[in-house]
């Protein structure tokens, strides 16, 4: 069926653009929510009057991300997800889980296409992933992964463990010692040790 797309459609086509889908796409989906509408005479000789309207929307859209994008660069997205033995990790972290997390916390409503996860997240630790709504606006996703609280824990008690075993692990005064002997003693070292560490916790609660 041919149809006039009334929004910005990916793998379709732009608002405006004449496109031909399957009849079941267009009659179950694509009509009845406002997405295209058929391709009649009268739909085509408003082609122009829908790519204005629709460059009004996509402008809002992206101010509207902008600001949502600004808000979220301030922020630090905690996620705590189950580990077994070993500290292994059950589930993933996705970009449905992200969306719905960002909402929860923060109420804020992040489109799950404008992050740009290549892969879900499977492990503890603390990761920064790209937003992305255009080439021109752009921003950063903070997201701290930690094991799920142990019964009478609180998040303060385990972020204290937390640090405690990282300052173990990086201790200042050996650090001369240390880089002596080839030893890597930087934030990033111990943060690979993530799981380790979490698991140190989970034996001390």
């Amino acid at each position: 069926m041919r149809v006039v797309l009334l929004d910005d459609l990916a793998n379709v086509g732009n608002a405006g653009e004449v496109a031909e889908v399957k009849n079941g796409y267009a009659r179950n989906w694509l009509i009845p929510q406002g997405l295209a509408e058929r391709a009649t005479t009268d739909a085509l000789n408003r082609v122009k009057l829908i790519k204005r309207a629709a460059e009004a929307k996509r402008a809002a859209r992206m101010t509207a991300a902008s600001e949502k994008f600004g808000v979220l660069g301030s922020k630090e997205l905690i996620i705590r997800l189950k580990t077994g033995a070993g500290n292994r990790v059950f589930g993933a972290v996705t970009n449905s889980l992200l969306a719905d997390e960002v909402k929860s916390q923060f109420g804020i409503l992040l489109e799950r296409r404008h992050i740009m996860l290549d892969e879900p997240i499977k492990q503890l630790g603390e990761f920064t992933i790209p937003l992305r709504a255009s080439s021109e606006v752009t921003g950063e996703l903070k997201v701290n992964i930690l094991p799920e609280l142990k019964k009478g824990q609180t998040a303060e008690q385990q972020a204290r463990q937390l640090a405690a075993l990282r300052n173990a692990a990086n201790p200042v005064a050996e650090a001369p010692v240390a880089e002596a002997a080839g030893e890597d003693t930087s934030a990033d070292a111990a943060d690979e040790h993530i799981e380790e560490l979490a698991e140190a916790v989970d034996a001390e609660a």
